[in-house]
């Protein structure tokens, strides 16, 4: 944080700051690959230490700590011993407010991916199935190392926003269905909320196991199935159908499709409740922004704007009843049988 009397940086300042962010976010991500953090939770050490116990050069390792404490995630005691500091601590595999998984997934498949943005921009397509040979689910379904971390950064990504989204809109829901809820920390919470519902969460196989132990822990195992299935297919029978982070993920007839699966499936009265974020007037900031260059390279989705939402929800058969504000930038976007 920049202190209220230091001076403002000048243009090429600024500038050269976001030209080497590449750089730091590697090193934070070098560290987490390293597992720096867990090692240094019951206290200071020095670089031949920490080389020792994760199998790194010593001289090189010190290299990055001093780094780390230049950005204020270690701590230099001044006798060559590192310590962990508030921003470090997040770095920890088992602190609950970990971003351990951000850090190992962006510095990762993330980084390769979007080192390739260029060509995206020049071809429109994703770039990531140039460099990876496949589609970006087939690849997680076949490296279960990336998609176990892809897993954990979402599951980390959601659990912020569950709660306020588990009062939204359910008043009259029996049974809700998450629609690719992955590990399934949104119906979790919106299920702890409401003894009396129910819940089904579709999605891919390989998170299944994970989103039963997630019920299990929740206490709502006997509440809520997970069942594998194609989201743009023949979905369960509810009252409330939630989408987090899945149609920014797909083209828009595909989206259309998935928002009409959930027409089709809903009961009378019922709702779909989306959500994403969404796009900005006027270029103002948003996490949206990046976001809409991630799914460049990754995928064939986008962001959209509040415009874009209530066409795909006109060509599913629903209509936009209202977007409100959730948090860490989301949006839940309700859409209503037309």
């Amino acid at each position: 944080m920049t202190s209220p009397t230091a001076p403002a940086m000048s243009a090429a300042q600024a500038l050269a700051q976001l030209l080497v962010g590449n750089q730091v976010q590697q090193a934070v991500h070098v560290a987490a690959r390293l597992g720096i953090a867990d090692r240094l939770r019951d206290g200071p050490r020095d670089a031949a230490e920490l080389a020792e116990l994760t199998g790194a050069h010593p001289g090189a390792l010190g290299r990055l700590l001093r780094v780390l404490a230049g950005h204020h995630i270690v701590a230099d005691d001044g006798a060559g011993r590192f310590r962990l500091t508030a921003m470090g601590e997040l770095l920890r595999s088992d602190d609950p407010r970990s971003v351990l998984p951000f850090a190992l997934w962006s510095g990762g498949v993330s980084y390769q991916a979007f080192g390739a943005l260029e060509q995206s921009v020049r071809t429109g397509e994703p770039a990531f199935e140039t460099l990876f040979g496949q589609e970006f689910f087939a690849y997680l379904a076949e490296h279960p190392e990336s998609g176990a971390v892809f897993d954990e950064m979402m599951s980390r990504h959601t659990a912020p926003v569950a709660a306020a989204i588990a009062g939204h809109g359910f008043a009259e829901a029996g049974v809700v269905v998450d629609v690719g809820g992955g590990r399934g920390e949104l119906i979790a919470a919106v299920l702890a909320e409401r003894p009396a519902m129910r819940g089904v969460l579709v999605d891919q196989a390989r998170v299944l196991d994970a989103a039963r132990r997630v019920f299990a822990r929740a206490g709502v195992a006997d509440r809520c199935t997970a069942v594998a299935g194609d989201i743009a297919g023949a979905l369960p029978a509810g009252d409330a159908y939630l989408l987090k982070s899945v149609l920014h993920g797909l083209p828009d007839d595909e989206a259309a499709r998935v928002l009409g699966a959930c027409r089709r499936a809903m009961r009378p009265g019922g709702v779909v409740l989306v959500v994403e974020f969404v796009l900005p007037p006027g270029g103002e900031p948003s996490p949206a922004l990046l976001m809409d260059l991630l799914m460049l390279v990754g995928c064939h989705g986008r962001e959209r704007t509040a415009a874009e939402f209530a066409e795909l929800a006109a060509a599913a058969g629903l209509r936009l009843a209202g977007i409100t504000a959730a948090k860490h930038g989301y949006r839940v976007i309700e859409c209503r049988a037309a």
